[in-house]
């Protein structure tokens, strides 16, 4: 334990025997070491260690995000799969047509819905939720008896969206 301190005054009688300007130089690059060494010891890791959590938490928001969509549109699906069913025949195949959107969830992205027939209909949906768009046809054919005649769907600018333009027939 002696050897140390032994240690410690040496350099200290070291130090005080240079010149002024040397014990300057000395003292500022010691000075350089140490903020050096507390930069790559501390501040580095922890920096780094808080920008990782920053994006593990934006990524948790982000899936967060789209869970509470998806339940959105869950329970939006359920929703049109579960009203009461329009099986009046005597209905015009537009007003049905119509009620089914509502209920699906789909009347924002219409863009058209006409009459061709007397049991016919043309609609055009613009960025419309394809999921939603399944379920909207297959509760149009079952519950309604209304067919597809023809379809042309394409994808959309974003992800699971759809462009759609769509005749029907009611046999």
């Amino acid at each position: 334990m002696d050897q140390p301190i032994e240690q410690l005054g040496q350099l200290k009688q070291w130090f005080n025997s240079l010149p002024q300007k040397e014990r300057l130089m000395v003292s500022v690059t010691g000075l350089l070491i140490i903020i050096t060494l507390f930069y790559l010891i501390l501040w580095e890791p922890v920096h780094i260690g808080l920008q990782a959590e920053r994006q593990k938490q934006q990524s948790q928001n982000e899936v967060l995000l789209w869970m509470q969509e998806a339940a959105a549109e869950v329970k939006t699906l359920r929703a049109s799969g579960s009203r009461g069913t329009i099986r009046d025949k005597n209905k015009p195949t537009t007003l049905v047509i119509e009620q089914t959107i509502n209920n699906a969830g789909l009347k924002s992205s219409v863009s058209k819905i006409e009459s061709s027939g007397n049991n016919g209909a043309r609609v055009t949906l613009n960025d419309a939720s394809f999921n939603q768009i399944l379920v909207w046809l297959n509760t149009l054919a079952t519950h309604n008896g209304i067919q597809v005649v023809s379809a042309n769907i394409e994808r959309a600018n974003k992800p699971g969206r759809a462009n759609a333009r769509l005749s029907f027939e009611r046999p």
